[in-house]
C-alpha cells in the first residue's frame, strides 16, 4: 500500500540499508486527470536530485518513477494524491507496474513495451545504475510471463475499448461504408484502426512521416484504407463516421473547424488531449477521452485464479530481488554464485512450465531435481572457494558476477 507523505517540507537522508532506497513514486488515472498526469511528469522531471538512478514511466493513464532514492522525496512538491512506495513494496509496485495487473485493462498488451521504451530512455540518458537495471530485467520478465497467460480473446488495451465505443455508435450499411480517421501510427493508432478494419470501416491512417503511415495501412485486413500526411488531413474539416487521435503530445490539434459532421464521435486517446476546448464543447457526449476511458468497468485478460497466482508471484519475485539486493551488498562472492545459479535455476523451469503446461506435481518434480542438480555441481566450487581469500574476486572473473 502507499505510504502516507512525510508532514516535513525539508528531505532527510534514507538509511544505508539498499531496500529501503528502492523508491517509487507516482499517480495514475485513478488519481490525477491527465492535465495533472502531465504536470507530475514535469516536476518528477525536475527531481533528479534527490535519485541516484531514476526510470520514469510515462503513459496515456499513468506516471510512475522507479527509483534509488539518498533522500526523501520532497512529498509537498508534488500533488496531494501522488503515492509513495519504498522498500519491498516499492519493488513488488515495479512487477505489478510492468505486468499490467494495476492496468485499467488487467495484463493489456501495451504496458510491457511502454516500459521497455521507459528503460531504454533511462539507459540512453545514464540515468540508471545496478540497483534499477536489476529491477527492470526481473520485471520486464515477470510481465512477458503474465502476458503469456494472457486471454488474447478479450480487450487487449485502451485502443480496443475505444474501437468498441466507436463502433457501437456509428450505424452502417452495405450501401454506405463507415470511415474513421485515425491520427498517430504508434501502438496506440495501430490497434485503433486494426480494431475498425476488423469490424469493415474504411480507414485513413494519418503520420507526420507519410512512409509509417502507408506501412500502417497496408497491414489493415480488408481494402479502401488509405494513407495521408498529418498536416494534409487537419488542413480542411474532416468528413468522417469517426476520428481515432493517439499522437504525442503537440503533433496535431483538432479544433472546432474540423467537425464537418454533426454526428461524427472522436476518441482522443493522446495525453494531454488533443481536441480544443470547443470542439469538446461542441461533440458533448460524442468525445471520448482517456480520462473516461480508464473509468469504465475494469476488465481483465486473466482468469480470477491466473490473477491471484501471479499477484502471489509478483511478491515472491520482489522478495527474491530483496534478497539478491542483501547479496550484492554483503560482498559474499560464494552467495553471491549460489544466488545466481539459483535464479537461473528458476528462470529455466518457469519457461519450461510455460512451454509444455506442466502440471502442479511434475512442475514440483522438476524444481526438486534442478534444485538437488545445481546444489552437487556447486559444493566442490564452494568447499574450494571458501578456502581462498580472493572468493569473491574469482566468482566476479570466472562468472562475470559483480
Amino acid at each position: 500500500m502507499p505510504t502516507d507523505p512525510p508532514s516535513a517540507h525539508s528531505p532527510s537522508t534514507i538509511p544505508e540499508d539498499d531496500l529501503d532506497q528502492v523508491v517509487v513514486l507516482g499517480a495514475t488515472y485513478r488519481d490525477l486527470d491527465t492535465e495533472g498526469r502531465e504536470e507530475l511528469a514535469r516536476r518528477l522531471r525536475a527531481s533528479g536530485a534527490t535519485f541516484m538512478e531514476r526510470v520514469l514511466v510515462h503513459t496515456c493513464h499513468r506516471v510512475e518513477l522507479i527509483g534509488r532514492a539518498t533522500e526523501d522525496p520532497p512529498m509537498a512538491a508534488f500533488p496531494q494524491k501522488v503515492s509513495q512506495w519504498r522498500g519491498l513494496a516499492a519493488v513488488e509496485r515495479a512487477f505489478l507496474l510492468t505486468a499490467g495487473l494495476d492496468s485499467a485493462i488487467v495484463a493489456e498488451e501495451q504496458i510491457l513495451g511502454q516500459v521497455r521504451g521507459a528503460y531504454q530512455t533511462a539507459l540512453d540518458h545514464g540515468h540508471s545504475g545496478p540497483v534499477t537495471n536489476e529491477l527492470m530485467r526481473r520485471a520486464m520478465r515477470f510481465g512477458r510471463r503474465v502476458q503469456s497467460q494472457a486471454n488474447p480473446s478479450v480487450d487487449r488495451s485502451l485502443g480496443d475499448r475505444a474501437a468498441r465505443w466507436i463502433l457501437q455508435r456509428i450505424p452502417g450499411s452495405a450501401e454506405r461504408p463507415r470511415r474513421a480517421l485515425v491520427l498517430g501510427t504508434g501502438e496506440m493508432g495501430l490497434r485503433l484502426a486494426t480494431c475498425l478494419a476488423d469490424a469493415r470501416v474504411e480507414v485513413s491512417v494519418a503520420s507526420r512521416k507519410l512512409p509509417r503511415a502507408e506501412r500502417l495501412a497496408r497491414k489493415l485486413p480488408g481494402d479502401h484504407h488509405r494513407a495521408v500526411m498529418l498536416p494534409t488531413a487537419l488542413d480542411q474539416p474532416l468528413d468522417y463516421d469517426a476520428i481515432a487521435i493517439a499522437v504525442r503530445s503537440g503533433t496535431a490539434r483538432l479544433e472546432a473547424g474540423h467537425l464537418a459532421k454533426d454526428s461524427v464521435v472522436v476518441a482522443d486517446l493522446s495525453s494531454p488531449p488533443t481536441v480544443a476546448p470547443q470542439a469538446a464543447l461542441i461533440l458533448g457526449d460524442r468525445l471520448m477521452n482517456l480520462d473516461r476511458l480508464g473509468a469504465a468497468d475494469q476488465t481483465s485478460r486473466l482468469s480470477p485464479r491466473a490473477e491471484r497466482r501471479l499477484r502471489d508471484e509478483a511478491r515472491a519475485e520482489a522478495e527474491g530481488f530483496a534478497v539478491w539486493l542483501t547479496t550484492r551488498a554483503s560482498g559474499d562472492g560464494i552467495a553471491r554464485l549460489r544466488a545466481y545459479a539459483e535464479e537461473t535455476r528458476r528462470r529455466h523451469v518457469e519457461r519450461l512450465r510455460g512451454r509444455s503446461g506442466l502440471t502442479t506435481e511434475q512442475t514440483d518434480a522438476v524444481n526438486a531435481m534442478t534444485t538437488a542438480l545445481v546444489g552437487e555441481l556447486l559444493h566442490g566450487p564452494t568447499v574450494r572457494l571458501r578456502r581462498d581469500p580472493d572468493a569473491t574476486q574469482r566468482v566476479r572473473e570466472i562468472f562475470g558476477i559483480g
